[in-house]
């Protein structure tokens, strides 16, 4: 009996064709995988969002100030103290999108006590006085003002506003809580997004980086949660350059 087999141009047709379908099958992986990830994302702004609204209504409408923190994803332990006591967790201060950020990293969860990059959660005692002054690195630019109110106001188009009080006006567009958008430059073209160099570079040679990227290292956008507490998605081409440097989109 003859055996049958391939031939080489029937080997070949098949591998072409293979990888056809890996060069269509992948890219949509990656968007499923990327949904999944804003979902899980805007889930987080929606209960930082709840807990904010009852500290708003605890406290005659005003939203918790830092009194210490730099950058804007820079909050209190008082602040995540509360978020945590009304239905958040460490997770929910970190987007699954950045990978360089994760909630069981204790340098960056006690950021201000300038803990070894190796620190495991729960390796180093938190302070348990005057936790208003210490402060976590999160995922999220927070839009509250601080209490010595920050030196200058957000740039760029259309105005924006550091938040103080939940009865601000237009609360439907005033941003409180964003994803972290930030680069090295503020040309897009020529802005590195994945690698922006700040306070975890200098310590831990540990890059930051925007949240949620599309096609490698661009932008794709930002959830947004606003201070009447809905959440929207915000395409990176309607973002604008807010403060620098580094500079903050959004």
């Amino acid at each position: 009996m003859k055996r049958k087999a391939f031939t080489l141009i029937e080997l070949l047709v098949v591998i072409a064709i293979l990888a056809v379908l890996m060069a269509i099958l992948v890219p949509a992986l990656h968007r499923v995988r990327e949904q999944g990830k804003r979902i899980v994302c805007a889930n987080n702004l929606r209960q930082i969002g709840i807990s904010l609204h009852m500290y708003g209504s605890e406290n005659d409408n005003r939203l918790p100030l830092n009194q210490g923190g730099y950058w804007l994803w820079d909050i209190a332990y008082s602040t995540s103290d509360y978020i945590m006591a009304t239905g958040g967790d460490r997770e929910t201060f970190y987007c699954p999108s950045d990978p360089l950020k994760k909630p069981d990293m204790a340098c960056l969860w006690q950021f201000s006590q300038n803990l070894p990059f190796d620190t495991r959660i729960g390796g180093v005692a938190e302070p348990t006085q005057n936790r208003g002054s210490y402060y976590r690195v999160t995922s999220y630019f927070w839009m509250m003002d601080t209490l010595k109110a920050r030196a200058e106001p957000p740039r760029g188009q259309p105005k924006k506003q550091w938040v103080r009080t939940l009865t601000c006006k237009q609360p439907a567009a005033t941003d409180l809580i964003t994803d972290a958008t930030l680069s090295t430059s503020a040309d897009p073209a020529t802005a590195s997004f994945t690698q922006v160099p700040g306070g975890s570079w200098s310590r831990w040679q540990l890059y930051d980086r925007t949240n949620h990227l599309s096609h490698g290292d661009r932008p794709a956008g930002a959830n947004i949660l606003f201070v009447d507490g809905h959440n929207d998605w915000r395409r990176f081409t309607e973002m604008d350059v807010r403060m620098s440097p580094p500079y903050h989109w959004w």
